[in-house]
């Protein structure tokens, strides 16, 4: 899910960096709530058919609608919050963890050494989304962008913006 980046701007970005590529997860991901409102149509279904409409039943009815409400909410709000950004400077991961907490990493694009892309299972690749991962010249440190859509093009978007910031013009200084 590709969102418009000319209209996009997120906190902390600098005053010289323009945004080439906003991402999200795959809404496959979402898939778990659409099972959950099975089940609940299924536990109201046979909750009339098996003890009718009384206090009980509608007690369990509405329990179960809560419920099922909130575990929808919770789950489309994680999803919601993880977010992959592509700048002409670097690449940022903004992940939600939990309700309230939230991880961001970034990747300064000039410190990227090694791009590769991991699409597993028949899902994944029928739908074509996975997991790019972005190794840095860090200590063993990696960024992977989860469940990425299209993750080949996240993968060549990364690779072209890198380089054009280390073209013969605009070099790396030496120190």
């Amino acid at each position: 899910m590709k969102v418009n980046t000319e209209a996009y701007s997120f906190r902390g970005q600098r005053s010289d960096e323009t945004v080439a590529l906003v991402t999200k997860q795959h809404i496959w991901l979402l898939m778990p709530i659409l099972l959950v409102w099975l089940i609940i149509i299924v536990v109201v279904g046979v909750a009339l058919l098996g003890f009718g409409a009384s206090k009980v039943t509608s007690i369990v009815i509405i329990s179960t609608i809560i419920i099922g409400a909130i575990y929808s909410f919770y789950f489309w709000f994680m999803w919601n919050g993880c977010d992959y950004i592509v700048t002409n400077q670097r690449v940022i991961k903004i992940d939600q963890v939990s309700l309230f907490g939230r991880v961001i990493s970034e990747a300064e694009i000039h410190r990227i050494q090694e791009i590769s892309t991991e699409i597993k299972g028949p899902v994944r690749t029928m739908l074509n989304f996975g997991t790019v991962v972005i190794k840095t010249a860090s200590d063993d440190s990696k960024i992977d962008l989860e469940d990425v859509t299209n993750p080949y093009d996240v993968q060549q978007a990364i690779v072209q913006i890198q380089k054009q910031a280390l073209s013969p013009e605009r070099a790396p200084r030496q120190v």
